[in-house]
């Protein structure tokens, strides 16, 4: 049996050891348009402020993919999938043929589409190429903006605060993590940001990138404002590497859509971490959600299925995972808007700069939100993803000898 999978980052890696494990006499042959073995990428703004030195992101030594029998071709960029002579065929001319084919082909940042955004001095940070090349362009910066204010534009915006620079952090909304954080949380994650000095300015957006030169001199935002900076960081979401895939019905942008074992339409393809719209584990619904945990078990999951071991995935938990010098939030299941028919109960504790937030429905828990004591974050995790009954959180949950262990029924 031909497998060949798309990507080797935490999904296409993850897939292929669980393969071999099924398969261990098989061709496995992994394709990346990058250089090198898998590494952390959450740790980019690490490398960033300076924190984590480059040699502590590879999580694979150099002999990798000797070590487990696979084929690598690196640096190799996909350009087309023939599902009918089910060959994958590559920039460089060559045609990879397959029996099963997993594409785990990952997603690229995306820019906001407004004018200027060719300028020298416009970042995006999802790789260790954009890392490099936005480290070489900080040299005499010294006014930086961070477009967008979710998760990795914190980080970010933390990273370059602690070099010293004059950071700018526009959010469109009223908050950081919109989508994530209820309003006593969030306002908790702003008045830290206050502190580390970075410039927070809630309902403000580029309309365009304005340049002297080739270079980035300013952001024209909304309301006529103008914010005179030397280089600009978006962070406003991905788009899924799927473009290869035009042509066979599987190039959804928002994700290629698999059922519970993580096949495509194609009886032959199957996909895994951010380049599908896997379901979400307590609506059932498709969710596109970039997170690293999740693109590991789906690439176990996809890796087994690609033996026809059988698997189901039960689906994805959200969750995020944020520390920011002394403050730490973690948060999963539903967020402060899709909650409306649960029950919500809170926990505020100002002296010490802790708050939770616990979201019940139906006997279960199905939402979390921990800010500064989040120590228990792991048990709360599980009780959500194996989705065990509860006891009524509105016993105990607010007393200080509280424990999640208490919750099960």
């Amino acid at each position: 049996m031909r497998y060949v999978i798309i990507g080797a980052s935490a999904a296409g890696c993850q897939a292929a050891e669980t393969l071999r494990r099924y398969a261990p006499g098989d061709s496995i042959t992994l394709i990346s348009d990058e250089f090198r073995p898998l590494y952390s990428r959450p740790l980019l703004t690490y490398l960033l402020s300076g924190e984590v030195s480059p040699d502590r992101i590879w999580l694979k030594e150099k002999d990798y993919f000797n070590r487990w029998g696979f084929t690598p071709l690196l640096g190799e960029a996909v350009v087309r999938v023939a599902p009918q002579s089910r060959e994958v065929y590559l920039a460089s001319k060559k045609a990879i043929p397959y029996d099963r084919l997993l594409i785990a082909s990952g997603a690229r940042p995306r820019l906001p589409g407004v004018p200027g955004e060719d300028l020298e001095g416009v970042y995006t940070l999802r790789n260790l190429a954009d890392w490099q090349r936005l480290e070489a362009g900080l040299e005499g910066v010294r006014a930086v903006a961070v477009v967008g204010a979710g998760a990795v534009g914190l980080k970010a915006a933390d990273a370059l605060a602690r070099r010293g620079l004059q950071v700018t952090l526009l959010a469109r909304g009223a908050q950081p993590l919109s989508r994530v954080l209820d309003a006593t949380a969030a306002s908790m994650l702003m008045q830290a940001v206050g502190a580390m000095g970075i410039d927070l300015q809630r309902y403000s957006w580029p309309v365009a990138i304005r340049g002297e030169g080739g270079k980035i001199k300013s952001l024209a935002l909304n309301h006529d404002r103008e914010l005179p900076v030397q280089a600009a960081l978006f962070s406003v979401g991905v788009t899924a590497n799927v473009e290869f895939l035009e042509g066979t019905g599987l190039d959804d942008p928002g994700g290629i859509v698999v059922d519970g074992s993580l096949r495509s339409a194609d009886p032959h393809i199957y996909a895994a971490g951010d380049c599908v719209q896997p379901h979400h584990l307590l609506t059932g619904e498709q969710w596109p959600y970039h997170i690293w945990p999740a693109a590991v078990d789906q690439g176990r999951v996809a890796g087994a299925n690609l033996a026809g071991a059988g698997l189901r995935y039960r689906g994805l938990l959200p969750q995020n995972s944020l520390s920011l010098r002394g403050l730490k939030i973690i948060s999963g299941g539903l967020g402060p808007h899709d909650a409306e028919d649960c029950q919500v109960m809170t926990e505020l504790d100002e002296r010490r700069g802790r708050y939770r937030r616990l979201v019940y429905r139906e006997g279960r828990l199905v939402g979390l939100t921990l800010v500064g004591d989040t120590e228990n974050a792991g048990i709360y995790m599980q009780i959500m993803a194996q989705q065990l009954p509860v006891q009524d959180l509105a016993a105990d949950c607010r007393g200080p000898d509280f424990h999640p262990g208490l919750l099960w029924g």
